[in-house]
């Protein structure tokens, strides 16, 4: 029904892994036109981390709605912004920072980007192959998991190199043939890709549209350290994998290391628009004043939103691992499945990787596709990731029980097994 209409006033350049008709969504679940309930380990992409219209969330915004919703940032503070600024910086165990707010995950890294070169007067970046950090100019540029994002819109910036992500299960670089975590790191020591030359290394910890692959932490230690002696501002990308999500408030935190800056969004403000760049103070200050901006960041609503987000999940992020290994135990058996390649789980962020040939690892985004459809008409909500589309991706909200999420998983399982 809104298919049609939405074809005639909406851009077609909108990409779409389904086209329900959504009418309204509570818990883990959305709910079409006719009142259908889907499962969904989507979370609008990551986003809903306490589910949808979460109550105490829904209750802060509702109130600030009523109070204030713009007054700009430049014209003056509100209460509500700073608690959430306190609230965000709290969960950094190690460091001195400040936040900028912006509406974004692309936004937040553009603004990343902007402070990294102006404060080392240096203008190259390095980034990773496979990386995803957002389809404005500065972000795209330093982006590589689709090619169809970067098709005929360039040049892109100037002074952006690349360097192999650690994957171990299957390189990104064909040039790559040992996969270990040790020649990932031996490479990267002495191809000198880290250099004083460098503005900024900017990192997903975990490759979300990538293909949801960790880094390996020792692999991040090495990155940390190389930024380190050679003076390089290391920007750690936690718009997919942060607030929560893998079990610890940010991924960096399980490699005890100290970055420069942390982009943020996505989760974060439970389906509201908001983003943050937190960067440490000491480059923060060096920011001269009016350097960057905009209209819509430090947004009152959004930031309650936010606050109220982190409430919650501080609530449930001792469970997440719990329920990261159930997960991983339920999924188990798939690794023996022909077409399965691969099975990654970091707290609440579900990579299953399927291949045409276990030996070949040809990429089987088919099949993926498929499975997506199949799990659709058994009212779950899944999604796919990775440079091939070759990936299911599984992000339920963070709130799920261990009933929900077995339940969601029995509906998967069941459609890999009577794929073919």
């Amino acid at each position: 029904m809104l298919k049609k209409r939405a074809q005639q006033v909406l851009s077609p350049v909108l990409s779409r892994f389904h086209e329900l008709d959504i009418q309204s969504g509570k818990g883990c679940y959305l709910y079409d036109q006719a009142n259908i309930a889907y499962l969904d380990f989507g979370s609008g992409i990551a986003v809903t981390s306490t589910g949808h219209c979460h109550p105490k969330v829904v209750a802060a915004v509702q109130q600030q709605v009523a109070t204030l919703i713009h007054p700009s940032i430049a014209v003056g503070n509100t209460d509500v912004v700073i608690n959430c600024a306190e609230k965000i910086l709290s969960l950094f165990s190690v460091g001195d920072y400040s936040v900028f707010f912006e509406q974004s995950g692309a936004g937040a890294v553009e603004a990343a980007l902007k402070l990294a070169k102006y404060v080392t007067k240096r203008h190259h970046v390095l980034a990773f192959e496979g990386g995803f950090h957002g389809r404005s100019m500065g972000a795209l540029s330093v982006t590589t998991s689709k090619k169809a994002y970067r098709d005929h819109v360039g040049p892109m910036l100037e002074g952006v190199s690349f360097f192999p992500f650690p994957n171990t299960y299957r390189s990104l670089n064909e040039d790559v043939t040992d996969i270990s975590v040790a020649a990932y790191i031996d490479t990267l020591k002495h191809s000198k890709a880290i250099h004083s030359g460098l503005a900024a290394v900017i990192i997903e910890p975990i490759l979300g549209e990538g293909g949801y692959v960790s880094a390996p932490i020792e692999f991040l230690q090495c990155v940390a350290e190389l930024c380190k002696q050679h003076n390089v501002l290391l920007i750690v990308d936690e718009v997919q994998s942060g607030i929560g999500r893998t079990g610890t408030w940010f991924q960096f935190q399980k490699a005890n290391i100290v970055p420069d800056i942390v982009t943020l969004a996505k989760g974060l403000g439970s389906g509201m628009p908001i983003a943050a760049c937190v960067a440490k103070t000491e480059f923060m200050n060096l920011w001269d004043k009016g350097s960057h901006g905009g209209t819509y960041g430090a947004n009152p609503v959004t930031c309650v939103a936010a606050s109220a987000t982190i409430d919650v999940i501080a609530k449930q992020l001792s469970s997440i691992s719990d329920l990261a290994a159930y997960a991983e135990l339920v999924l188990e058996p798939l690794r023996s499945h022909i077409y399965i390649g691969d099975i990654r789980v970091e707290g609440l962020m579900i990579g299953i990787e399927c291949v045409k040939d276990k030996q070949t690892k040809e990429p089987y985004p088919d099949m993926v596709a498929d499975i997506l459809k199949k799990c659709l008409e058994n009212h779950l909500i899944v999604l796919s990731c990775g440079i091939h589309s070759n990936v299911i991706r599984l992000a339920p909200p963070l709130i799920i029980s261990q009933k929900e999420l077995k339940h969601g998983l029995m509906i998967l399982i069941e459609a890999i097994y009577d794929y073919h």
